[in-house]
């Protein structure tokens, strides 16, 4: 009596055997049968500026402008649409130290939750809102692009962690907009998270908190410190020297390094030199003016 042999059973048990790290690749390399790869979502959100409507690195100067409107024409439009947002990452810590951007940031951030998401993504998708601040000289207008992936909430092969951007159509400066999702039901009920594996718990992020943000109302999270201590740990909150700009308690802004030498050697009003240490960038303009029996005696002198 011939004995049947399971060849396929055979190559899946030699695979086994040999350790590798996929059987089944191994059986198809077995049969001589070339794997099928499949292939993954092409990148739609590249670079630090959008391509459609750059023209240029801009000054820091004209990146600081360009961002506080922008974030500005984002609130003053969703607040108009009835739209929930809240700032994120690097400009939530802004609003932290002194509700401004931060001044060495690039771009910006926000969050919505999946339903807001879907609602802008089927019916104000490629919407350009035109935005006018008359106190600055300023209009511009912005275009919101919806990933045509979001759909997808899993961080798959991160070629599209951003669900969306606010894009200023002058610059090609933008916000980054990104969803939350409760993607884990099962076992991780009552978290949310984005497709950069930021997870938070519902309760740290509503009931949300109106607060103001470049001189705009604006929302953050309700547990916000410690959300941005689980991203950036608690030195975010204590460091005041960074991306060569230090935090100037006095004026309540950070500095750039270049402005301002907090140790220098100074001529004062009187004539006299003096190795001044002082925390503000205007220099000699904060030493006081000398009263009027010194400038009398000044007078006498000379």
């Amino acid at each position: 009596m011939i004995k049947e042999i399971n060849f396929e059973k055979n190559l899946e048990k030699n695979a086994k055997r040999l350790k590798l790290k996929n059987h089944k690749l191994a059986i198809g390399e077995m049969a001589m049968e070339p794997p099928v790869r499949k292939q993954g979502e092409p990148k739609y959100f590249p670079g630090h500026y959008d391509g459609r409507y750059y023209i240029g690195f801009v000054t820091d100067e004209e990146r600081q402008r360009t961002l506080t409107h922008l974030v500005r024409a984002w609130l003053q439009w969703t607040q108009s649409q009835g739209i929930e947002t809240w700032l994120a990452h690097g400009t939530l810590l802004g609003w932290w130290w002194n509700n401004r951007i931060l001044p060495w940031d690039t771009d910006l951030d926000v969050q919505v939750s999946e339903t807001t998401l879907k609602s802008m993504a089927e019916n104000m998708n490629m919407t350009t809102w035109t935005y006018n601040f008359e106190e600055d000289n300023f209009q511009r207008d912005y275009l919101l692009d919806i990933n045509p992936y979001w759909t997808n909430r899993l961080r798959g092969t991160a070629a599209n962690l951003i669900d969306g951007r606010w894009i200023d159509k002058s610059t090609g400066l933008f916000i980054d907009i990104t969803g939350l999702s409760q993607t884990h039901g099962v076992t991780r009920p009552g978290v949310i998270s984005c497709k950069n594996l930021h997870r938070y718990k519902t309760f740290e992020i509503y009931p949300l908190r109106e607060v103001k943000f470049e001189d705009f109302k604006a929302y953050v999270p309700n547990s916000y410190e410690k959300i941005l201590i689980k991203e950036y740990r608690s030195k975010a909150f204590t460091n005041t020297e960074f991306s060569g700009h230090d935090w100037q308690p006095a004026i309540g802004s950070w500095v750039p390094k270049t402005r301002f030498e907090p140790h220098r050697l100074y001529r004062l009003r009187n004539g006299k030199m003096m190795k001044i240490k002082i925390e503000d960038p205007r220099g000699l303009e904060a030493v006081p003016r000398p009263s009027f029996w010194n400038l009398l005696w000044r007078l006498a002198y000379w």
